[in-house]
């Protein structure tokens, strides 16, 4: 596809001037692992030079040009690298320590270890995925950052068959990814959203199904198109009794949801680069009926 096609489709969202300028000018991020060390810890031992983002503690922006992955810090497990809009998803699904948590599409695991952090290393952490190369990537997670409260499992995320079983699910869907990665535009093909927003639904059909009652299923994706987001949502929420979207109380620049699909839309997180200096997000909050 054309560059001036893929600016015009995403104009129909946000400022596309504003979005691609901001693209290419991304930070680097990464997240401290408390599993492994305290922040006070952390910040006494690194030599790295960054800056700590204000919606999230454990969260850093790097202010060197440099590969984090060739660090010693990364190596250790003090750290992960992950985009700060990432980073925000798990801080929205809030798990406790108590708590039954499934991550439905887990690998390569940085929201999941994320999750485990927040967890404490308590409570019960299921990390499924489909592929078992997939499952290799989410094991060199695990094994690197400390993860112990976790069960892996090898499942199709459209079809679990789980009834019931969690407090809270996170659901960071298999996407298009046209809000990470440089080459957006060139991927850009606007019947790739059309195609995948069939698994998608699916999966969030199968995800919700797996929650308890009074739960609470955080949607998300790395990507702009509607047909993978907001109507995705609709389509749970048009065809189950009970399931509604909640506000998501975090004070980060951000856009509203769409509201073609109605304006409780409004109340799902849409990130885009210039927000946060970070890749684009969507990311919606939804409860399970009593």
């Amino acid at each position: 596809m054309e560059d001036s096609e893929f600016r015009g489709w995403l104009s129909r969202y946000t400022d596309s001037e504003a979005c691609l300028e901001a693209f290419q000018k991304q930070k680097t991020f990464f997240r401290v692992n408390t599993l492994k060390k305290s922040l006070e810890e952390f910040r006494s031992l690194t030599k790295l030079d960054c800056r700590q983002a204000g919606c999230c503690r454990e969260a850093f922006g790097l202010e060197e040009s440099i590969p984090l992955g060739r660090t010693w810090e990364y190596f250790l497990g003090y750290i992960h690298p992950q985009s700060l809009s990432s980073i925000l998803v798990s801080l929205v699904l809030a798990p406790s320590p108590e708590d039954f948590v499934l991550d439905a599409a887990a690998s390569p695991g940085s929201k999941f270890s994320h999750l485990a952090m927040l967890m404490e290393n308590r409570g019960v952490l299921v990390g499924n995925d489909f592929k078992k190369q997939k499952i290799s990537a989410l094991y060199a997670t695990i094994n690197r950052l400390n993860v112990l409260n976790c069960i892996v499992t090898l499942r199709d995320a459209k079809a679990l068959d789980w009834k019931e079983r969690f407090d809270k699910v996170l659901l960071d869907a298999p996407c298009t990814a046209l809000g990470s990665g440089s080459s957006a535009s060139s991927r850009w093909e606007p019947s790739h959203s059309e195609r995948i927003s069939g698994a998608q639904k699916r999966m969030l059909f199968s995800a919700y199904d797996s929650l308890k009652p009074g739960g609470t299923l955080v949607y998300s994706t790395c990507t702009y198109a509607k047909e993978e987001n907001e109507e995705v949502v609709a389509n749970l929420l048009e065809n189950v009794p009970g399931s509604s979207l909640r506000e998501i109380p975090l004070e980060i620049p951000h856009e509203p949801g769409l509201g073609d699909y109605g304006q409780e839309f409004r109340k799902c997180l849409r990130i885009y680069p210039q927000h946060l200096h970070s890749e684009g997000f969507f990311i919606a909050k939804i409860r399970k009926g009593e």
